[in-house]
């Protein structure tokens, strides 16, 4: 389903993606799978224009890892990234101030065989896609917990107390998962259901 916002929480750790229906909570793993941003590309007007629907620890968050890797291939086909050479496009996308930027070029150009001075315009279709390719490989897409729950607006009646209960205490409510279910419980007893979708990744 197409999701239309995500926020990030737990130290960014935990990005929380919003649809008409339900959320996807997306838990460890590398901060590229989190995101669906396979190339690490920043959060900026940029991306926004190509479909990024929030920002976590400063990268942009897409609602689906092929939207994140058009955006990270319109991003090395800017004008920009076009007219410079593999070390200096590398240079400007991951600066060696917050980056090991040498151990980064020296990655790309041995998995894409060409030199650290060849121009991303003088590049084939294929030795273009040889590049991009090599920095989502050095980024990491490494997945880790990915859970589906129903939209927090349709389970309303299960996460809040009934009518007339305000004065009770929060302590004597939980939810408890069992499976695929997660069950309300109110004073000791159940009193609602749902199910979710959990697997692991």
């Amino acid at each position: 389903m197409p999701y239309k916002k995500a926020k990030s929480g737990m130290k960014g750790m935990t990005v929380i993606y919003s649809g008409d229906s339900n959320v996807v909570v997306k838990k460890n793993g590398t901060l590229a799978w989190r995101n669906n941003n396979p190339g690490n590309i920043i959060f900026s007007p940029f991306a926004k224009s190509q479909g990024a629907i929030g920002e976590n620890k400063g990268f942009a968050v897409f609602p689906n890892t092929e939207t994140g890797r058009n955006a990270q291939t319109a991003l090395l086909k800017t004008k920009d990234f076009q007219g410079r050479t593999i070390a200096k496009a590398i240079e400007k996308y991951a600066p060696p101030e917050s980056n090991p930027t040498e151990s980064y070029i020296k990655y790309v150009t041995k998995q894409t065989g060409m030199s650290r001075d060849k121009k991303l315009s003088d590049m084939t279709p294929q030795d273009f896609d040889n590049f991009s390719k090599a920095i989502r490989r050095y980024e990491l897409l490494t997945p880790g917990t990915e859970v589906t729950l129903p939209h927090p607006d349709k389970i309303k009646y299960l996460l809040h107390s009934p009518r007339g209960s305000s004065q009770e205490s929060s302590s004597d409510r939980s939810l408890k998962r069992v499976g695929d279910t997660v069950y309300r419980i109110d004073k000791g007893r159940i009193i609602g259901s749902f199910t979710c979708n959990g697997r692991k990744k």
